[in-house]
């Protein structure tokens, strides 16, 4: 039960209004003459019927009551309900009563008590605190209507005694038109006095509020439970959970959408990146390449006209006779090249057609060979050389001239 920490504070009739008085207390004197007395419309009790309230034992009398339903002479005792379980009764049967030694609530404590009833089954139940602790079967009739509903004593027609003087506090009690279940009971209970879980029931007819709004006899005040302001802090921290959920769910959106743009942008320079390297790979080729050509130009800087010795035919050969007509043969073919700008397609030439000596070299020409020549300006030395190539005895001639 939830612990109560405001100092109560009594609440005279009519000074407490509004939504406030929902969340009082009745607290009653201890005299016959303080009571609650009205007449309810039962009609919707006939076949079954709840009664939970929350009850704080405070006075000593034999038979606290809390609540009678007086019908008629019919039926004195058709509902009965004490605070210390002496009476415990519906539609005037009184299997119940077996039950009273398990109101073990000591004095000025606040319990939870429902008792059920339901014709169909002519079963009787009582709860304390949440727990089921009797069972009865009752008669198979209907419940009588049109009687008299007092809190606080019997009803005059059975008793004035002051034994059955209440002197305690009653709060939040409700008779529902069904039977309410064991979870339904038990989950009241254990929420505590200021549990509103059976409020939405619409199985509630007789409602706490109701009762509160009817007529007091004697000293019956209404005390301050501290629920109003418990509750009402219950829904401002609801409602600051409620805003601060949807703060933090449009943060975590505003969050998400950032992280799906970075992300998207992260692609992008990855994607972008991917490209640098493939364009720095190519690079680093092409870079390569030209060291490779650069490496392979620097060998013929310093390149002398003796560094043909230094090549496959010559180098570390005896230099015959052969190898002496070779290279003059050679000089012999430039003659006829003096003046003429020495392309990469005259030196292909050579290398074609004069691999050998100047008389074995000597190819006929052809469309091929005249081919290699496009682009070099011809002069009368090349023209020269062409005529060489057509002629059988071109050595004799070349030598000759």
């Amino acid at each position: 039960m939830f612990p109560l920490f405001l100092v109560v504070i009594l609440c005279v009739v009519g000074h407490c209004t509004g939504s406030e008085r929902y969340y009082n207390a009745l607290h009653f004197g201890t005299s016959i003459n303080d009571y609650v007395l009205f007449n309810p419309d039962m009609s919707a009790f006939q076949e079954s019927l709840s009664v939970c309230a929350w009850i704080k034992r405070i006075y000593g009398s034999s038979y606290p009551t809390v609540l009678n339903y007086y019908p008629g002479s019919s039926s004195y005792l058709e509902i009965l309900i004490t605070a210390n379980g002496y009476y415990t009764r519906v539609i005037g049967d009184s299997g119940l009563d077996n039950y009273r030694s398990r109101f073990t609530t000591p004095t000025g404590r606040w319990f939870h008590l429902c008792m059920t009833w339901a014709k169909s089954t002519t079963t009787s139940k009582l709860y304390l605190d949440g727990v089921l602790v009797g069972t009865d079967t009752t008669s198979s009739r209907s419940l009588y209507t049109g009687g008299q509903l007092w809190l606080g004593r019997t009803s005059s027609s059975y008793s004035s005694s002051s034994n059955f003087v209440f002197g305690g506090e009653v709060f939040n009690l409700n008779m529902f038109s069904e039977v309410l279940s064991d979870t339904e009971i038990k989950k009241a209970a254990q929420e505590g006095l200021c549990s509103r879980s059976l409020q939405d029931l619409e199985s509630r007819v007789l409602k706490w509020e109701y009762i509160l709004s009817r007529s007091k006899s004697g000293f019956v005040v209404e005390t301050e439970t501290g629920c109003g302001a418990f509750l009402d802090m219950q829904q401002n921290l609801t409602s600051l959970l409620n805003e601060t959920t949807i703060r933090l769910e449009k943060e975590l959106e505003v969050v998400s959408e950032t992280l799906n743009d970075t992300e998207h942008s992260l692609n992008s320079t990855q994607k972008e990146l991917q490209k640098t390297e493939d364009l720095l790979e190519t690079c680093s080729e092409t870079l390569a390449d030209t060291k490779s050509t650069l490496s392979a130009a620097r060998k013929f800087e310093n390149v002398s006209r003796w560094d043909v010795l230094l090549t496959e035919p010559y180098f570390n050969q005896v230099f015959t006779e052969e190898l002496y007509e070779q290279l003059t043969s050679s000089w012999t073919i430039l003659e006829k090249y003096v003046g003429v700008n020495m392309t990469e397609k005259i030196v292909d030439h050579f290398r074609l057609h004069h691999a050998g000596l100047e008389c074995d070299a000597f190819d006929q020409l052809s469309p091929a060979m005249l081919k290699q020549f496009l682009g070099v300006e011809l002069t009368q030395g090349i023209i020269d050389h062409f005529l060489d190539h057509l002629s059988e005895t071109a050595c004799n001639r070349t030598t000759e001239s």
